[in-house]
């Protein structure tokens, strides 16, 4: 079984997932970490069109739910650190396993790199450089496809990583674009509305390029099987030989017993698919909506919902100035609704939450300027 090739000592190990099923692919990631492999594993997958989230981010503030909306994308939320990213068909994933004692940040950024670099991708030399470098951020990028000198303005990035570091164990994952449909990327750029403080972390945008577009006369070679055997092959080389085996959502069942815990895929796959994962792990935000910025039939009013949880904890109110009979009580009422029943959400594995019943017409005017504000 895969499970056994996976954690099988001594030997490092390839696995590739056949499904382009996010909550699998991420939940196995994860899986991977949990259970410790007794040698070094490279995990390779792609996405159908999605947003990931670090799970120390606020979906609020990284992302235009209204568009996301649209495009009928989903928002992910994933268990581990870094940025928020775009994935799709176009962009591969990639995970690195290895020991504590074993692992420097630029090790597998510098992998990827050679096996884009060297053959059988093989692109080629641009400036009298290597095509695929790595920067200070340990980020890989390129030089643009129509660049004339080898400028930090020319440089465009196609691969963004993020770590975790254990006890005993680290992990590095991160993407590559090899044809994705950068344009959806404007779905990572929140657009205006309410303003939001939050303790989240945000991401860092960084100008982005395809190599397949970039490099069209190597496009043959860039696809994603193409580009998977030859980071695999990289990998077995760095460290002495590697089996490959393949995963999907038929091995959900997968499980390992570490210490006195099982750990499973299914309940990390169950789990991202929860309300109390996507919304509720949440970081802490202060949303100011004030009809100064977004107007509402002639009427004065300035709040600050303060959220914990993915819920509204309290309301402070800065003015309110109407003729509206039972807008105060309708204000107090907020208190205590879930942020994703009053603001427009994301597409995501979550059934919307339903707001409160309405006491009357002054709350029912106050959650439609609030949607149409948040």
């Amino acid at each position: 079984m895969a499970g056994r090739a996976v954690h099988g000592a001594g030997r490092a190990a390839v696995v590739c997932s056949r499904t382009l099923n996010p909550y699998f692919n991420l939940a196995w990631e994860d899986y991977l970490l949990r259970t410790k492999p007794r040698a070094p594993v490279c995990f390779l997958y792609r996405n159908a069109p999605c947003i990931v989230v670090g799970r120390n981010q606020n979906i609020w503030s990284e992302l235009d739910a209204r568009a996301m909306q649209r495009a009928n994308v989903p928002v992910v939320r994933r268990r581990s650190g870094g940025g928020t990213v775009y994935h799709d068909e176009g962009n591969l994933n990639f995970c690195f396993y290895v020991a504590r004692n074993d692992f420097a940040r630029h090790t597998h950024t510098d992998l990827v790199a050679r096996a884009l670099n060297d053959a059988p991708i093989a692109l080629p030399t641009r400036f009298a450089q290597p095509a695929v470098q790595r920067n200070d951020r340990n980020d890989l990028f390129v030089y643009a496809r129509d660049a004339h000198a080898p400028t930090l303005e020319a440089r465009r990035k196609i691969s963004g990583s993020a770590y975790k570091i254990s006890s005993q164990h680290a992990y590095h994952h991160g993407t590559l674009l090899l044809h994705a449909d950068v344009a959806r990327m404007r779905l990572l750029r929140r657009a205006g509305g309410a303003s939001i403080t939050t303790k989240g972390v945000d991401s860092v945008s960084s100008p982005v390029a395809n190599l397949a577009e970039t490099f069209p006369h190597r496009a043959a070679h860039l696809g994603a099987d193409a580009v998977t055997a030859a980071i695999g092959a990289a990998f077995a080389r760095a460290y002495g030989g590697a089996d490959t085996t393949y995963v999907d959502e038929r091995d959900l069942g997968a499980s390992q017993l570490v210490g006195r815990a099982q750990q499973t895929v299914r309940s990390a796959y169950d789990d991202l698919q929860t309300w109390a994962w996507v919304y509720g792990s949440s970081p802490d935000m202060d949303v100011v909506v004030d009809t100064a910025t977004a107007p509402w039939r002639g009427t004065r009013l300035a709040l600050t919902l303060r959220t914990r949880g993915g819920v509204v904890a309290d309301v402070e109110v800065h003015a309110l100035q109407s003729a509206e009979h039972g807008l105060a009580d309708a204000v107090r009422r907020l208190v205590g609704e879930r942020y994703d029943a009053l603001a427009a959400a994301p597409p995501s594995a979550v059934a919307p939450s339903v707001p409160r019943p309405s006491a009357g017409a002054a709350e029912d005017a106050l959650r439609a300027w609030l949607r149409a504000s948040l």
